[in-house]
């Protein structure tokens, strides 16, 4: 166990119970070596006189000063520029909106005009939240200031209207938007009106949802210039590390950043729990009923003991535990079954130390909270938690946006959440104001999570990941210039304004010939497709192209499993024929999938079987093309674009209870999915390949297939597959990336995979690869005949691509922050403590690798990054190169996906 220097005082009064006592009360002995505590400082507050920045009728009213940050972002309003605010969780970031809104209704008003705000969340949930603080505020202020929400859920016909044409202040999210950007002339009232746009929690903005919301926030500015409004756009973000450039690539337009956060906040113990070791199923006895090892300070596990106590297990537990020591806890779960499962297990941990827990009603008012309940539900929950009626809650995300639910004792965390500005969100939901916090994170056995328990610092860092929005994915484009003409017609001034004239060109030339849009950027560009393109955006896939989940005939409706539309991706991975998937804790059977009609759907029947089906993908790359290349010592690192081919040709199922597999290889008869994406790849020098080669030649894997167990090259493979899984795995330690978003491919023979333009392939008539190859073996021979077809030596290696047809622009930033991602995966792989060649889930295993995790070799893995990073000295594998190159063989075109 770490501590920082112990000066908390009498703060400990503050709190129902500290970290030190957490350790000694929990009722199982916890190894100090698992737990890491750290003491965090508190931070006094630093204002500004109100009337140093606000008119007298609105700084009177105000009970507190501002804080520097609400002062200086509402200078720079006054100076007409636009402003993000970068500050932590509770720092008053909505006031600042709430007082710019209120100043331009007073000066709109002293001229006898009106002015209106659009206010943008990115939940329904935080809509109605917001609308009654807001609307609390400006009575506070004496204000009549009207706030309504308009979304999915707001009452059509006349309520609508009258929102349109009334309020001062709408409140919505980007999916309404861009719904609502169709019927524009029914909202001219209010968008000529319009002095301020304010996009919260902008941060969320990441990734294919970035995309879209950036390219609906132009098309937005299109029709608000329409109406000669100019509004001024206030962003509000998690501290992230490039809170400028996110919101210029938002915006398409200047920001200016404020991030001196001037708010107070109270001391904070943070405590990374790694759960225990635990036996696997079916060894020995003496364990409790989870499963864990009875050990003792002076005792220790039996050599059986190889994993740890789940997170999903383990943190229900301490949920429970700070509830009965009258800590108000908030567990945050990455699911809505785990935060239901989370409530019922921590009811469980209660009952099974009974003799601990002697009153079992102490602290046991523990609710789930999560978008699935009714929105009555969820504020009944709310009002609970605000009250003091709850003593805990299981929650998914959705509590980590800003609802107001009070002031809590304590967090815990089930598992990292992926980035440090979601950790830092959801930790700040306790210790409101200056009271001192607890929180907890509890540790899952896999490789973000292992990372911060081994190195708890990295929390604690200052540079927090970058934000990526890229505009350049085509398909996202493409779709909503659709929208844009059918909203305006497409006109020269668009070129410069709403996207660059060559891009605009080609792109209205394309639809134009597609029958979609009519006329010429001279005279106007009119829409001529189906009605309402609009309809067609799905903010959260870059196609469009989407699944209808339908229950198979003769199910009655009450095993709906109200399952939003699936983009094709997930269908082929996760919802082929026969595939078993659990949704609500209940089992679904796919009896039926439709490919081909104008509507896809997806077929479900409820089912209740021992097994679940795990789909084998297996990946190639094609006619890559690097646009950008740079020198990392003697190593060459590439961006370009390529053709991803994923197969998820078969499906294995899976024992529930102990994993074992019940039935193998089954075919799922789906097409190939080909993605033309981004990527880059690192190509490593034929000097490292060649003593790394004869270094691992001795490595071997008897049950491997294709004939490869034992060839000289498979140790070195395995390092740069090894390589290739751990620099996808820590990627969102430096960028915010989705890792699910990424693919990898490790290859000894690169060029195999790049575009030439002699291959003797066909091609189609604008110069791209032909129909792609129909099942994986196909695909390994394309590249096994280009391979064989190579005039020079090809260099060995790995790519990274973005996971979406078009690209996300991941692999970019990945591309531009090569060298911090490769030390992370190095410190990851060579600190792990598993001792195994092959790594384990915490350091190069990876649950979504097409080759089953086979081969992995993490020394070969630290050796390659090693000489990427320049780690070594000079001559460090002069020992190692051979007489003859590999030994005399030649190079087989492994790649592994």
């Amino acid at each position: 166990m770490h501590e920082t220097d112990d000066t908390r005082g009498d703060e400990r009064a503050t709190i129902p119970i500290t970290g030190d006592e957490l350790l000694e009360t929990f009722p199982r002995y916890h190894d100090p070596n698992d737990v890491t505590r750290l003491e965090l400082p508190g931070r006094e507050a630093v204002t500004v006189p109100n009337g140093d920045v606000l008119r007298p009728e609105l700084a009177a009213p105000l009970e507190n000063d501002l804080y520097t940050h609400q002062a200086d972002a509402l200078e720079a309003l006054a100076r007409d520029e636009n402003v993000c605010v970068a500050t932590s969780t509770s720092s008053g970031k909505t006031r600042i909106y709430a007082l710019q809104i209120a100043r331009n209704v007073l000066e709109a008003r002293a001229r006898g005009e009106d002015a209106t705000a659009y206010v943008l969340y990115p939940t329904k949930a935080l809509s109605r939240d917001q609308e009654r603080e807001l609307n609390d505020f400006f009575d506070a202020l004496g204000l009549e200031i009207s706030v309504r929400v308009y979304d999915g859920d707001t009452e059509r016909g006349q309520t609508r209207r009258r929102i349109r044409e009334e309020a001062d202040v709408i409140i919505s999210n980007f999916a309404g938007v861009n719904t609502y950007l169709h019927d524009h002339d029914r909202w001219a009232r209010f968008l000529s009106a319009c002095e301020l746009v304010v996009i919260d929690e902008s941060h969320t903005y990441t990734g294919v949802h970035g995309m879209h919301v950036a390219w609906i926030v132009r098309r937005l500015k299109r029709v608000l210039t329409y109406y000669d409004a100019d509004p001024r756009y206030v962003l509000t973000s998690a501290t992230i590390g490039n809170p400028g450039a996110h919101s210029r690539a938002l915006l398409d337009e200047p920001v200016t950043v404020v991030d001196e956060d001037g708010s107070p906040t109270g001391p904070r113990e943070l405590v990374l729990w790694n759960p225990p070791p635990r036996a696997r199923e079916g060894t020995g006895d003496g364990r409790d009923p989870s499963g864990e090892v009875d050990k003792t300070p002076d005792g220790d596990a039996d050599d059986t003991v190889v994993e740890r106590v789940p997170a999903t297990v383990e943190a229900p537990k301490l949920l429970s535990h700070l509830t009965y020591h009258d800590a108000q806890t908030l567990l945050f779960t990455p699911s809505r079954k785990l935060a239901e499962l989370s409530v019922k297990r921590a009811s469980k941990h209660r009952r099974d130390r009974s003799r601990y827990y002697t009153n079992p009603e102490r602290g046991a008012a523990i609710e789930p909270y999560h978008a699935g309940h009714s929105r009555r539900n969820r504020h009944g929950t709310e009002h609970q938690l605000k009250t003091g009626v709850l003593d805990g809650v299981a929650s998914t995300n959705a509590l980590e946006l800003g609802i107001n639910v009070g002031e809590m004792d304590a967090t815990v965390q089930l598992g990292y959440p992926g980035q440090r500005q979601s950790f830092w969100q959801q930790i700040g939901r306790a210790g409101r104001g200056t009271n001192r916090a607890l929180s907890v994170l509890v540790a899952e056995h896999r490789t973000l999570d292992q990372y911060i328990a081994a190195n708890p610092a990295y929390l604690l860092e200052t540079d927090v990941e970058d934000a990526v929005v890229d505009i350049d994915n085509d398909a996202v484009f493409a779709q909503h210039l659709l929208c844009a003409a059918d909203e305006l017609a497409l006109e020269a001034d668009d070129a410069g304004t709403f996207v660059e004239r060559d891009r605009l060109e080609r792109a209205v030339e394309m639809w134009r010939r597609a029958g979609r849009l009519i006329g010429s950027l001279e005279t106007g560009v009119s829409y001529t497709g189906p009605p309402r393109p609009q309809g067609s955006i799905s903010l959260y896939s870059t196609t469009g192209e989407e699944y209808e989940v339908r229950l198979a005939d003769g199910v009655d409706d009450e095993h709906d499993p109200e399952m939003e539309p699936l983009a094709k991706e997930r269908v082929l991975r996760d919802f082929h024929e026969g595939a078993v998937r659990l949704h609500q804790g209940q089992q679904y059977e796919v009896t039926a999938v439709e490919h081909g009609s104008p509507r896809p759907s997806v077929t479900l029947r409820p089912t209740d079987v021992d097994y679940y089906t795990r789909t084998r993908t297996d990946v190639t790359v094609l006619d890559a093309v690097s646009e950008r290349s740079r020198e990392i010592g003697d190593f060459t690192l590439h961006f370009g674009r390529g053709r991803v081919l994923v197969y998820h040709g078969t499906y294995d199922e899976v024992a529930i209870h102990g994993g074992k597999q019940k039935a193998q290889s089954i075919p799922t008869d789906n097409p190939p999915l080909s993605m033309d994406t981004q990527l880059c790849w690192l190509e490593v020098p034929q000097r490292v390949e060649t003593a790394l080669i004869e270094k691992y030649r001795d490595f071997s894997l008897p049950d491997l297939e294709d004939g490869l167990a034992e060839t000289a090259h498979l140790g070195y493979a395995g390092g740069l597959h090894a390589a290739e899984h751990a620099t996808i795995g820590v990627a969102p330690l430096e960028l915010l990336v989705d890792k699910r978003d990424l693919g990898g491919l490790a290859t000894l023979t690169i060029d195999s995979h790049l575009e030439h333009d002699t291959d003797g392939r066909d091609r189609d008539t604008d110069g791209t690869a032909g129909a792609a190859p129909q099942n994986i073996a196909a695909a390994e021979a394309t590249v096994r005949e280009i391979a064989s077809g190579l005039e020079r030596e090809p260099a060995s290696g790995w790519f990274i691509y973005d996971g979406i047809d078009g690209g996300l622009g991941f692999s970019r930033a990945i591309y531009e922050e090569f060298e911090a991602v490769a030390r992370r995966a190095r410190e990851l792989i060579a600190g792990c403590d598993c001792n195994s060649i092959g790594g384990c889930p915490a350091c190069v295993m990876d649950d979504q690798c097409g080759n089953d995790n086979q081969p992995l070799h993490r020394d070969a893995a630290v050796d390659v990054l090693d000489q990427l990073l320049g780690n070594t000295e000079d001559g460090t594998l002069e020992a190692y190169r051979p007489d003859d190159e590999y030994g005399g063989e030649r190079r087989p075109p492994l790649f592994y996906s």
